[in-house]
């Protein structure tokens, strides 16, 4: 069984909200999607770009990763190569539409997506935005940051703690739409009765700490996903709220 719930919002200096979601499980599946096959998808993408661009990218990046559901002979054994392909297709249809139209020069997204299929969660990532899984009292993040100073704590050159305050935390080196090279980030784990997943744009993250997102999920053991999810808004917000910011929640149950 799988609990749901997702909030954004445009937080409180940015004049817009780039960031954008798609789902679909069994109780929301509009197109009739064969879910028992192909498991539940959720994804959170978080665009970049002026003149809304950065909107139009997240967008296309959620429209088209559905595309997931028409993969053909999908297995255990294909599954990251499958992804992979598909992810490069919406790279490649968003770096045209950006090279194409002169008001979407230079956009680009994030896109995170978690697919929950039979006993197993599978994940496929590029960019900043976050997947962490919450087991046992523990939040792991699952995803990779693709970014300068991610880097920089790979070579050693700052700790996680100093990576909070640098100026180039943000600072992307992969994304949805920039160019050709395009590397995605893979995860595969059996999931458990009582994991609990958080997807979230660098919105939230940036505004409230790991530690703190586990101690508000510790304190609220009831299963309301869409409250979390609203707390974890209003926490950011109280912090400064300074961008765009999608909570995502699936719980197995």
């Amino acid at each position: 069984m799988l609990k749901f719930s997702c909030i954004t919002d445009k937080g409180a200096i940015r004049p817009n909200n780039e960031d954008a979601f798609v789902y679909r499980t069994i109780k929301h599946n509009p197109e009739q999607f064969d879910i028992q096959s192909y498991g539940c998808l959720f994804s959170v993408a978080d665009g970049m770009g002026g003149h809304f661009a950065g909107e139009i990218a997240s967008r296309i990046a959620c429209q088209y990763i559905l595309d997931y559901y028409k993969i053909e002979n999908l297995t255990d054994d294909n599954t990251w190569e499958k992804l992979k392909h598909l992810y490069f297709k919406i790279n490649e249809y968003v770096l045209r539409q950006s090279l194409n139209t002169p008001d979407f020069h230079g956009m680009g997204t994030t896109l995170s997506t978690l697919i929950i299929r039979k006993n197993k969660a599978w994940v496929a990532h590029v960019g900043d935005s976050r997947i962490y899984l919450i087991r046992d009292g523990i939040i792991d993040q699952v995803s990779y940051d693709h970014t300068e100073v991610q880097r920089m704590i790979d070579q050693g050159l700052f700790t996680k703690e100093e990576a909070m305050k640098c100026s180039v935390r943000n600072v992307l080196t992969q994304a949805i739409g920039v160019d050709n090279r395009l590397s995605v980030f893979t995860w595969a784990e059996t999931i458990q009765s009582g994991d609990l997943f958080l997807l979230c744009s660098d919105g939230l993250y940036d505004m409230i700490s790991d530690e703190k997102i586990l101690s508000m999920i510790k304190s609220h053991p009831d299963d309301r996903l869409k409250h979390i999810c609203k707390k974890f808004i209003d926490e950011a917000m109280r912090a400064g709220g300074k961008d765009n910011m999608t909570v995502m929640l699936v719980k197995i149950s």
